[in-house]
């Protein structure tokens, strides 16, 4: 399962960025999945709570995942 490493890895970045600009709250990420990436959304979206555990700036955020052609993985918005 490495839902779990990405989503730590997306979590980091998403806190530094809030760090970055001064931003207290993020109410929600935005994520676009490839369809053959490999990462399972179900698991993404019960293991994100989880990986945000650690950062305030993230608790009770939302995250959305939109499915998309293709083998990626995006952050396509950080909403606040």
């Amino acid at each position: 399962m490495h839902e779990l490493g990405i989503l730590r890895h997306i979590v980091k970045t998403v806190n530094r960025v809030a760090q970055d600009n001064g931003i207290r709250l993020v109410r929600h990420i935005a994520l676009a999945v490839g369809e053959s990436s490999g990462f399972v959304p179900r698991y993404l979206t019960r293991l994100f709570p989880v990986a945000a555990d650690a950062f305030p700036a993230l608790q009770g955020t939302e995250l959305r995942i939109h499915i998309v052609p293709g083998a990626g993985l995006v952050i396509r918005e950080i909403g606040y």
